[in-house]
């Protein structure tokens, strides 16, 4: 008896090791960041934003968010570059975390009306605070890395979300490429291509909790000990 008491103490010694270090775990500060997530809204511009105009009847809106390992502000160049814009810093394939669009002929689409969400790997960045050539609009962070992406509207018609290539880092007006939204012709709905830009609004970090881990890992620990504990012999 005095044999199986010890045993007991000690096991339930564990047992309290092993609670402290889960509610530990659950007090830890979040852990830096894994990857990030940038938003860029849709904005129209250029010499004719909609074609043809004669099928807008709404002004077209969208926000693209890009799930990156990496992009920050860089400071660099001097002359037609700079003094800074956001880069992923390397090549980098990029998620569509999240997306919605309203075309200029009232055509609404979502993340889930397009064929995929990984956009290819390339370097992933924005030019400097710049104003397209001839756009008309205000100065920002416009996404200048090209890609493409197609997908299908709830009417059952193909459309087509893509951004025609920069250069990073510029400050001159044609240094922003143009983005094209091209909606085929959906029922008595014509079709429509809009013409503007991603500007950047906003990159937040995607934290991963160190907690998670240790916390998972002191409820496993738990999990052995009350199956040790049921074939402890009397």
């Amino acid at each position: 008896m005095w044999g199986f008491s010890g045993r007991l103490m000690k096991a339930t010694a564990c047992s309290r090791r092993l609670l402290a270090t889960a509610a530990l775990a659950t007090a830890l500060p979040v852990a830096a960041q894994a990857s990030v997530i940038a938003t860029f809204d849709w904005v129209s511009g250029g010499p004719t934003p909609e074609n043809p105009t004669s099928a807008q009847t709404t002004t077209p809106s969208g926000t693209l968010e890009l799930l990156l390992s990496s992009f920050s502000l860089t400071n660099t160049g001097s002359g037609n570059y700079g003094p800074n814009y956001y880069t992923s810093g390397s090549a980098s394939t990029a998620t569509i975390y999240a997306f919605s669009y309203t075309a200029g002929n009232g055509l609404t689409v979502n993340k889930s009306n397009l064929s995929t969400t990984t956009l290819g790997s390339t370097i992933w960045a924005t030019s400097a605070s710049d104003i397209p050539y001839n756009s008309g609009i205000t100065a920002g962070y416009y996404l200048i890395s090209a890609f493409s992406v197609s997908g299908t509207t709830p009417q059952s018609s193909p459309f087509q979300i893509a951004n025609a290539p920069g250069t990073a880092n510029a400050n001159y007006a044609n240094g922003v490429g143009n983005a094209d939204n091209s909606f085929n012709a959906a029922g008595s709905i014509p079709g429509i291509t809009d013409g503007g830009y991603w500007e950047l609004q906003s990159v937040t970090a995607v934290p991963l909790p160190l907690a998670l881990p240790l916390l998972l890992s002191g409820i496993g620990g738990l999990g052995v000990f009350a199956h040790r504990r049921k074939v402890v012999p009397i």
